[in-house]
């Protein structure tokens, strides 16, 4: 498959900046004709590059509190079962697996002390849990909604099943808690047969 070109980062450009805006405004922008800027659309979306269309939503007009970041220390072998268990609390809007003295982020939605607290308590009492640090985030500053694509890269779908390299239908499927796309059914199939042993 080729790289991105730049009016695919436009089309992702103008969705980050309104993900309702009209197939006939983007099409304006980047000099297309509305059947070629929807059919662009829709080929970034099979390929996984937009995952969905969503709002924005200011949570501190809505609900007491601040969103925090938790950082956690779990056993390794433990690491996809333990995600599973904290993705499950619905104080938990987002996790993040990293490197360094822990290996697992959380961000949580905003919460008042008390339900901080209480996750904090549920999070230490998971035996595999070995450490965990707590910081609460007071104010978004800044945020970029731009699209920086320094060293674009050819994009190679991969089966995640046979591993083969694919370019036509696109099959995909949230497993394991991680998008994951197949060349065929039989491929999705067999894989969440594997995935379940």
């Amino acid at each position: 498959m080729k790289p991105l070109d730049k009016k695919d980062i436009i089309i992702l450009s103008e969705l980050l900046t309104d993900g309702r805006i009209s197939y006939s405004d983007l099409a304006e922008k980047i000099k297309l004709s509305v059947p070629a800027t929807k059919s662009r659309v829709e080929k970034l979306h099979e390929m996984g590059i937009i995952n969905a269309f969503t709002i924005d939503v200011d949570f501190s007009l809505l609900t007491e509190g601040r969103p925090s970041i938790i950082a956690i220390k779990t056993l390794s072998k433990y690491l996809h079962e333990t995600m599973g268990k904290l993705y499950n609390n619905k104080l938990v809007r987002k996790i993040f697996l990293s490197g360094g003295k822990y290996n697992l982020l959380l961000l949580t939605h905003y919460i008042t002390d008390a339900q901080k607290s209480k996750l904090i308590t549920e999070i230490q009492n998971l035996e595999v849990v070995e450490d965990l640090e707590a910081t609460i985030l007071y104010e978004e500053l800044l945020e970029k909604k731009d699209i920086v694509v320094i060293e674009p890269k050819n994009i190679k779908l991969i089966c995640d099943f046979c591993k083969r390299e694919f370019s036509d239908t696109i099959f995909s499927k949230v497993i394991g808690l991680k998008k994951r796309y197949f060349c065929c059914n039989v491929c999705l199939s067999e894989f969440e047969k594997k995935f379940e042993k």
